[in-house]
């Protein structure tokens, strides 16, 4: 058998076993599933590191292999990920979000931030395009670095605030609105939701469980009938509790998905 082929493939399996497994790998568990010569396993992740396809993570006391987000990054079947300055060009329909690396959280390479994209994308799919709605609105809590924001402005809404108590993550938010040319269109704001007033066609929240249960009276409030909620930000073995939690009365259950344990949810406002 042609070696150049084994090797290709094998390098197609590792990054299809990267991008698909539930938990974090470190080569050692990589090793483990690919049971060849450590050698030819280690050769295959550091040509695929240099190639830009994977990269090494750094959390508690470990060292990760994960999917690189140092180039053009397609995180759904329409949006796309670009670090500010690379050259793409994306093809016809596809949703291009350039964003500047900064230390916001929103770049695309955690699976929370992945899976509300692909719940924003499902959400207007689900409703079609606010393309014609004049007043429109959609509301980010929490935005970091302003990606979601961004995305449902692409997507067809006329405005969009983004909310966020860091400094540090406003700032970085601008800039990336100003980068996708959305810098009139969107409201970057230190405003607390608690403060917030209006009705909004989508709401996204990329946050932890016990802010989602104690956020409910207000994202009541936030929406009217037809009104779209996009949440991540929810380990998988709390998904159920808190779609159970929200669809008890004023929001019903549309989606769900999951990646690398952690879940993604869209609600429909009725």
């Amino acid at each position: 058998m042609n070696r150049n082929a084994d090797t290709l493939r094998l390098k197609e399996l590792i990054l299809e076993e990267v991008t698909l497994t539930q938990e974090p790998l470190t080569f050692g568990k990589l090793a483990k599933i690919f049971v060849i010569e450590r050698k030819i396993l280690k050769k295959a992740v550091e040509d695929l590191i240099a190639a830009g396809e994977l990269t090494y993570t750094y959390r508690h006391g470990c060292s990760f292999i994960e999917k690189s987000f140092a180039k053009p990054v397609r995180v759904s079947e329409h949006i796309v990920l670009v670090p500010h300055g690379l050259s793409f060009t994306g093809g016809p329909g596809d949703l291009v979000i350039r964003l500047r690396h900064g230390i916001s959280f929103g770049s695309g390479d955690h699976p929370t931030t992945r899976l509300a994209l692909r719940g924003i994308e499902q959400a207007f799919h689900e409703t079609g395009r606010f393309i014609n709605k004049s007043n429109s609105l959609a509301l980010d809590i929490g935005t970091g670095s302003g990606v979601l924001a961004i995305a449902c402005l692409l997507f067809g809404v006329k405005r969009a605030i983004g909310i966020d108590t860091d400094s540090c993550a406003r700032k970085e938010a601008e800039e990336n609105a100003e980068i996708n040319g959305l810098g009139k269109r969107i409201e970057i704001s230190d405003l607390t939701v608690a403060e917030i007033e209006g009705e909004f066609s989508i709401v996204t929240a990329n946050l932890r469980y016990p802010t989602l249960i104690s956020l409910y009276p207000v994202l009541v409030d936030l929406t009217g009938k037809g009104s779209m909620l996009v949440i991540s930000g929810i380990k998988v073995s709390e998904a159920d509790k808190l779609s159970g939690f929200y669809s008890k009365k004023h929001f019903r259950w549309l989606h769900e998905e999951k990646e690398k344990g952690w879940a993604g949810l869209v609600f429909k406002r009725i």
